[in-house]
């Protein structure tokens, strides 16, 4: 990209003869929900018609490599806010929805609170997701101005929240609750949005425009919903959900043009994440291409996400940047850019001015996430995945060999082979710089287990309980089928209850002698699935008269560690034939829970006899 001196002459020309706060630039940062790797026109999704972002790309600046911090929600916007990875912003995983919860900690600094600082006029129009008490709420967080609302999601025209129940009303202004039942959220969105812009116009402002789609439920407008009914679904109401939002978005935007403030206002476009494969969107609709994954997962289909950069009195036009960089980077750019000395404590992002100004290679020696067990590093074209997950299942993965993934995006952006069997010395030197990141724990790097050699496997298994629908893997006899689950606890291994109590009876066929038997059981807090309170056994040779009922328990520790697999065993020293395992779960969140109060997920995988 080239300098362009004429108009960086212009600037300092006007600027020499203006008051300080009338050229500052002003900020609009745009945030997309669940929009998918390539999910614009100008990005190759040619069956989609977004016209105003791609007429923002043609003006600014857009980005081929361009990451977030996280594949779900909260964690990215807790980036992307405060330029810290989620785990040095306190929010590594999803905010609770439920009103008196908190999220990411009041005292970390956001774009707000440092530009609100610098004189700036600064507005939240959205979904926040960030917490959910006054001091995590978005005034609590630099905004003087807030209109949006706190939880995961809503419908879009009754305003409660969507995902599940009790329902809940969810719809705020400056932190009182309002009622506009009907109204069609986006178009309240673009409405308050329009108003912050026109009422801060002679002043510099900073707008967080987080709108809250394409994400689910998909509810695109009739004139979107005519245009694309030829497409099939889920892709038909994706695509109308996304034309939908360029379209206010441009509404949007097109208030620069009406106030004369489009040469002097930083605009911004992201999505939060890669597009959602669950069930509440139909289990897609989102593109990414080439590319593998989608939310939730490290792979490019998860983390990287179109992005736009626009800023006429500045900035090149139409040019397109193919270095990688993160959405972190866009606080310490805008400190920059907006004349901001300091930037807050511990901010990790990078300022993108050389980037952007010059063309310069990205600011970033490596880059690095971490959800749950799954994380990632990435130096150069060299990627590191450890225990990954792919909701799109566009290739097979195998959860214990793929357990370390590696892959060369300059020779293969699908990441469709592992390429940890050619390259172990690269897959040490990457082991290696992930666990020099601060955020990296030992205990992160998968260990390959023994195989499994289970005296019961193929042994006919009754349950005491239905199967839950979402976690029934290939029913029971999952639980004598000799592979062991992993802490992706949607590898198809695991059975899931909501139940208080689950009893498993074996059947082995003909009376065995055993040395030890075993129940394997997870523990992932941040998905409410929790170690059962304590695991019994009996045993019996003719299937009428049993033993006494032997339990074993975790320690208390153990019991609240955030992850874990943990192998209920034993000692058994007997001859049986019927072997009874009763499982209890905890039913709801305890009082040590780290989170929301809720129902809890009780996960068991093998019934292991040995």
């Amino acid at each position: 990209m080239k300098f362009i001196i004429p108009t960086i002459f212009l600037f300092i020309f006007s600027t020499s003869i203006l008051p300080a706060q009338s050229y500052r630039p002003n900020v609009i940062l745009i945030l997309t929900d669940d929009q998918g790797t390539l999910d614009l026109n100008s990005y190759g999704a040619e069956d989609l018609y977004t016209p105003h972002l791609d007429r923002l790309a043609a003006e600014g600046i857009r980005f081929t490599q361009f990451y977030v911090g996280a594949a779900v929600c909260s964690p990215s916007r807790a980036s992307l806010l405060t330029g810290k990875n989620p785990h040095a912003a306190g929010l590594p995983g999803n905010a609770s929805s439920q009103e008196g919860q908190g999220g990411m900690p009041a005292e970390q600094v956001t774009i707000a609170e440092m530009l609100q600082s610098a004189g700036y006029a600064t507005g939240h129009v959205g979904k926040w997701h960030l917490g959910y008490t006054p001091e995590t709420m978005p005034n609590g967080q630099g905004f003087d101005y807030s209109f949006g609302h706190m939880g995961g999601c809503i419908d879009n025209y009754s305003h409660f929240f969507y995902w599940n129940g009790p329902n809940r009303h969810d719809l705020w202004e400056n932190g009182e609750e309002i009622h506009a039942a009907g109204r069609f959220f986006p178009d309240l969105m673009v409405e308050k949005g329009r108003q912050f812009i026109i009422d801060h116009r002679e002043e510099p402002f900073f707008l967080y425009f987080a709108i809250n789609t394409p994400h689910y439920p998909l509810q695109p407008t009739a004139r979107w919903r005519k245009h694309y009914e030829d497409l099939p679904m889920p892709r038909r109401d994706y695509a109308g959900f996304v034309s939908t939002t360029d379209e206010r978005i441009g509404r949007l935007l097109a208030t620069l043009d009406e106030y004369g403030l489009d040469e002097n206002t930083i605009v911004i476009f992201q999505s939060d994440h890669g597009h959602s494969c669950e069930t509440r969107t139909f289990g897609g609709g989102g593109y990414a291409g080439p590319f593998r994954g989608a939310k939730f997962s490290l792979f490019e289909g998860g983390i990287r996400v179109p992005a736009i950069v626009r800023w006429p009195s500045q900035l090149s036009v139409g040019e397109v940047v193919d270095e990688p960089v993160m959405s972190m980077d866009w606080l310490p750019t805008l400190a920059d850019f907006c004349g901001v000395e300091a930037l807050p404590e511990g901010v990790e992002g990078k300022s993108l001015g050389a980037v952007l100004r010059e063309g310069g290679a990205t600011p970033h020696k490596a880059f690095f996430w971490k959800m749950g067990r799954q994380w990632a590093v990435r130096q150069g074209p060299w990627k590191l995945i450890g225990n990954p997950r792919d909701p799109a299942e566009k290739f097979p993965l195998d959860t214990e060999k793929d357990a370390l993934f590696l892959a060369n995006l300059e020779q293969d952006l699908s990441e469709s082979e592992n390429l940890t069997g050619r390259y172990p010395e690269k897959v040490e030197e990457l082991k290696k710089i992930y666990l020099d990141w601060p955020y990296a724990s030992p205990a992160d790097i998968p260990v390959m287990l023994p195989p499994l050699d289970n005296k019961a496997y193929g042994a006919d298994v009754t349950l005491s309980t239905d199967l839950h629908p979402k976690y029934q893997a290939d029913g029971p006899a999952t639980l004598v089928d000799n592979k062991r689950g992993t802490f992706n606890f949607t590898d198809g291994r695991w059975l899931g209850f909501l139940d208080e109590e689950v009893t498993i009876e074996i059947d082995m066929g003909k009376v065995m002698q055993a040395d030890t038997v075993a129940l394997h059981c997870l523990q992932d807090l941040p998905n409410y699935i929790l170690f059962p309170e304590k695991v019994e056994f009996t045993f019996s040779k003719d299937g009428q008269t049993f033993s006494s009922w032997q339990e074993v328990r975790v320690p208390e520790a153990v019991r609240k560690e955030e992850y874990g697999m943990e192998v209920f065993a034993l000692p058994a020293d007997q001859s049986f034939r019927y072997l009874r395992v009763r499982a209890d779960n905890v039913g709801r969140t305890p009082d040590w829970f780290p989170r929301a109060e809720g129902d809890v997920w009780l996960f068991v995988d093998e019934v292991v006899v040995e």
